[in-house]
């Protein structure tokens, strides 16, 4: 009998000690990527960013606005989309074919313009990010909608643009509430544990299989998607 049980105690220690394992990895002070898994693969938060934007592709329909290029726009939007317009502060982006400040564009772009605008991993770049969010608001159409993600944890890419927000569920339904409204608003968050660990050490959509990238857990979110109307 004490044999069984030294032998079932030890099974469960060995278990116990493999997901630890598992968890802790390795305990390099470096990261596997420094580029968000580009140089691995294809970056792991792209698949939420993806799933969202696939998960409210209806919306994105007839006058659309994207930041940097229309990548999203032509893949999601498709032949709903009647004009595809892209917006960079960058004059030199030869695929934009606006350019301005997004956090005024009163000299660009007119009042109730779009019927949607995507913006995917942008709002945490800029500084006034409030300013930026009213504009939005000032070029969609009445009940045209703003498709945003954001990062709720990541690494900083030093040698990009300036990281200055995160922002985790609660934190964007705050926001986004007080500048379209609660009843206009509407936050999903993406990511888990596991996959939170592998895109903080640079790991790619590759090394994961789609069970683990699909599953979702609220206590550990990754990237909030944010639906706002007009």
């Amino acid at each position: 009998m004490k044999k069984q049980i030294y032998k079932i105690r030890s099974s469960i220690t060995k278990k116990i000690k493999s997901k630890s394992r598992y968890f802790l990895a390795t305990k390099s002070l470096k990261p596997l990527s420094r580029k968000f898994g580009f140089d691995r693969g294809t970056p792991i938060d792209r698949f939420w960013i993806e799933s969202f934007l696939k998960e409210n592709r209806r919306q994105i329909k007839g006058k659309c606005l994207e930041i940097t290029d229309n990548f999203y726009i032509k893949k999601f939007g498709l032949s709903k989309v009647k004009t595809r317009d892209v917006l960079d502060i960058d004059i030199k982006n030869k695929k934009a074919n606006i350019h301005g400040d997004l956090r005024n564009l009163k000299n660009k772009i007119k009042d109730n313009s779009y019927d949607c605008v995507i913006l995917t991993h942008v709002l945490g770049a800029i500084d006034e990010y409030e300013k930026a969010l009213l504009e939005i608001k000032r070029i969609l159409k009445p009940g045209g909608v703003l498709l945003l993600t954001s990062s709720c944890f990541s690494p900083i890419y030093i040698q990009g643009p300036k990281n200055y927000w995160r922002f985790t569920p609660d934190g964007a339904k705050h926001v986004f509430g007080n500048i379209f409204g609660e009843r206009k608003v509407k936050v999903k968050s993406y990511g888990n544990v596991l996959t939170g660990q592998c895109f903080w050490v640079g790991m790619s959509q590759e090394e994961l299989s789609k069970y683990e990238l699909e599953y979702n857990d609220p206590e550990f979110p990754c990237i909030v998607g944010v639906l706002a109307r007009k």
